[in-house]
C-alpha cells in the first residue's frame, strides 16, 4: 500500500509539474520532481515543446543533464516538424485555390499562433482542413495533383489522407462540419474565417463565437485526449472577453453543444487549479494510483447530449456510421473491423504512468534500457545511434501483428544485431522500402534478405534486406513484468480466430 502511494505522488508531482511548465508557471516544489517522469509525461500528453518555450530556464536549472538534453532535442524536433508542416499546408492550400476550393486551416499551427505566440509550439501530427461539402470533389482532385492518397472515409464526412514525404509519412484530414460525424444530425453554422499570419505565411483559419465549442467537441470526441488540447481550450477561454464568452455560449445553444462547452469549461478550471498549485484537481481529471483513466467517447458524447432524441442520434450513428450505410458489403466490412477492435467494449480506456513505461533513474548511463517517447521517424535515428554504440533501449510496439508474443502497448527491448548476425526466429526492428519501422519475425533467410512475418499477420512481408534491420527484440515488458522474447511463435486460439477473422474481412473486400 505505502509503495501505490508513493508511485501514486509521483505521478501526480509529475503531471502537476509538467502542467505548471507548459502554463509557465512552475513552482517551487516543482524543482525536486522526479524529472524523467516529468518528460515523459510531458511527451505524452504532448506539452513537452511548450513547456521547454516556457519554462526552459526552470528546466535546464533544476533537471538533470541527461533530461534537459532530452527536451531540448524533443522542442527543436517539433520545431522543424512545424516548419514542414507549415510548407505543407501552404501548398496544399494553394493547389486547392487554385481549383477553386476555398480551405479553412482547423486548428494545428494556427492555434500555436493565436494562443502562445508561436505556430511552432504546439505538437501537431496532422492537417487538419476544412472544406464545404459541394467542394470536396475538387479538392480530392488538387490533393491527389500533390500525391496524396485517400485512406479511410469518403465525402461529405471525414477522410484521412496520407503520402510519403521526405521526412517519413504526412497525414491531413478534409472535414466538412466543424463537429464529428457522430453529430452530424446537428445543424452547425459554416465556419467563421479569418485571414491570419502563420509563421509568415498568410492562411484562411477558424475563428469566430463558434471556436470555443468547436474545441469543447473536439475535446470530448477523442480517447484520451492529451492535457495539452484541454490547455489549449483553457488558454483560449481565459482569453476572451466577457461579451466573446456570452456569443460563444449563443453559438453553442444555437447549435446544441452547450453541454459540450460547459464540460470543457469544468475541466479547464480543473486545470487552472493545477497550475495555481492544487494537486487534488489532478483526480477528477482522472489521474489516479494506475495513471491515467477516461471513459469511452461514445460514453462521454451520450452524457452530454442536449436531449433524448440527440442520444438516439448518437447511439445510431455509432452503431452504424454513415460512411458505413452506402452497401451491405461496406456494412459487413466496418463490421468485421469493430469486432476486431473489440466492439461493444465502452469500458474506457487507461493511461499508465507506472515504473514499467518510464525511466526510474535520474539519468541514464547505458547500463539498462531507456523507454522512448518520440516521434517515429526520430525513434528510428535515436534507436540506430543506441544500439550502433553497443547500447540497448525500448521501444513501444503500438499495434497487434505480433499478438500474443507482443501485446499491444508493450515495451520491446532492441539490441544491436549479434556478432553472429540475424538467425530465423529473432523478433527484429527493420525497416520496409517506405522507410516504415516494422518489428516482426525473421521466418526465413536467403542470403542477404529476410523473410519477415508477424506473429498475427495473414501473409509474409515483402523480402527485407539484412541492410535493413537496425537490431534485434530481445525482451518484451507488459504490466510491469519482463519476459524473454521466444525463438518461435506461440499457438494461441485468440490469434487463431484473429487470422481467421482477417480472412473473412478480406474474402469480403474481395467479393465486394
Amino acid at each position: 500500500m505505502a509503495t501505490a502511494m508513493m508511485r501514486e505522488a509521483r505521478i501526480h508531482s509529475a503531471v502537476a509539474a509538467a502542467v505548471r511548465l507548459a502554463a509557465g508557471a512552475p513552482g517551487v516544489a516543482d524543482g525536486a520532481a522526479h524529472w524523467p517522469t516529468v518528460f515523459q509525461v510531458a511527451m505524452r500528453e504532448l506539452v513537452a515543446p511548450l513547456a521547454w518555450a516556457r519554462s526552459r530556464r526552470f528546466i535546464q536549472r533544476h533537471a538533470d543533464e541527461d533530461t534537459t538534453g532530452a527536451w531540448r532535442r524533443a522542442a527543436m524536433a517539433t520545431h522543424l516538424r512545424a516548419q514542414r508542416q507549415l510548407s505543407i499546408t501552404r501548398d496544399t492550400v494553394r493547389a486547392m485555390e487554385s481549383r477553386g476550393v476555398a480551405a479553412v486551416v482547423l486548428k494545428g499551427l494556427p492555434l500555436g499562433e493565436r494562443l502562445y505566440g508561436d505556430a511552432f509550439v504546439r505538437s501537431s501530427s496532422d492537417i487538419d482542413l476544412f472544406v464545404a461539402a459541394p467542394q470536396r470533389t475538387m479538392a480530392s482532385v488538387a490533393l491527389r495533383s500533390l500525391g496524396w492518397m485517400s485512406d479511410d472515409g469518403a465525402p461529405p464526412w471525414h477522410e484521412a489522407w496520407s503520402r510519403e514525404g521526405a521526412e517519413g509519412r504526412e497525414h491531413l484530414e478534409l472535414h466538412s462540419s466543424l463537429v464529428c460525424d457522430h453529430l452530424a444530425h446537428l445543424r452547425v453554422a459554416a465556419p467563421a474565417v479569418r485571414q491570419r499570419e502563420v509563421g509568415g505565411e498568410p492562411l484562411r483559419v477558424l475563428d469566430g463565437p463558434f471556436l470555443p465549442a468547436y474545441l469543447a467537441v473536439h475535446l470530448a470526441t477523442h480517447q484520451m485526449p492529451p492535457l495539452s488540447w484541454l490547455l489549449d481550450f483553457a488558454t483560449l477561454w481565459s482569453s476572451l472577453s466577457h461579451a466573446e464568452r456570452d456569443a460563444a455560449t449563443t453559438q453553442a445553444k444555437a447549435s446544441r453543444v452547450q453541454r459540450y462547452l460547459a464540460w470543457a469549461n469544468t475541466r479547464a478550471g480543473l486545470l487552472n487549479r493545477v497550475i495555481d498549485g492544487d494537486d487534488t484537481a489532478l483526480g477528477p481529471l482522472g489521474f489516479g494510483r494506475d495513471g491515467r483513466r477516461d471513459v469511452h467517447s461514445v460514453v462521454r458524447h451520450l452524457s452530454l447530449a442536449a436531449s433524448v432524441r440527440d442520444r438516439l442520434h448518437v447511439l445510431a450513428a455509432f452503431a452504424v456510421p454513415r460512411k458505413a450505410r452506402a452497401s451491405v458489403g461496406e456494412l459487413v466490412r466496418y463490421s468485421l473491423a469493430r469486432v476486431r477492435t473489440r466492439f461493444g467494449s465502452l469500458a474506457g480506456e487507461r493511461r499508465s504512468y507506472d515504473a514499467s513505461e518510464l525511466a526510474t533513474t535520474p539519468s541514464w548511463t547505458g547500463s539498462g534500457p531507456r523507454p522512448l517517447r518520440v516521434e517515429r521517424t526520430e525513434m528510428v535515428s535515436l534507436v540506430r545511434e543506441v544500439v550502433y554504440a553497443g547500447g540497448a533501449l525500448r521501444v513501444r510496439a503500438p499495434g497487434g501483428s505480433m499478438l500474443p508474443t507482443i501485446p499491444r502497448g508493450a515495451l520491446v527491448r532492441i539490441r544491436g544485431v549479434p556478432d553472429r548476425g540475424v538467425e530465423q526466429g529473432n523478433v527484429v526492428l527493420a525497416l520496409t522500402a517506405d522507410g516504415e519501422p516494422v518489428l516482426h519475425r525473421v521466418i526465413a533467410i536467403d542470403g542477404e534478405v529476410l523473410i519477415t512475418r508477424g506473429d498475427a499477420a495473414l501473409a509474409d512481408d515483402p523480402p527485407t534486406p539484412r541492410s535493413r534491420v537496425i537490431g534485434v527484440a530481445t525482451h518484451v515488458s507488459y504490466l510491469g513484468t519482463e519476459r524473454e522474447l521466444p525463438r518461435r511463435a506461440p499457438r494461441s486460439l485468440s490469434v487463431a480466430a484473429l487470422k481467421l477473422r482477417r480472412r473473412l474481412a478480406r474474402a469480403v473486400r474481395r467479393g465486394g
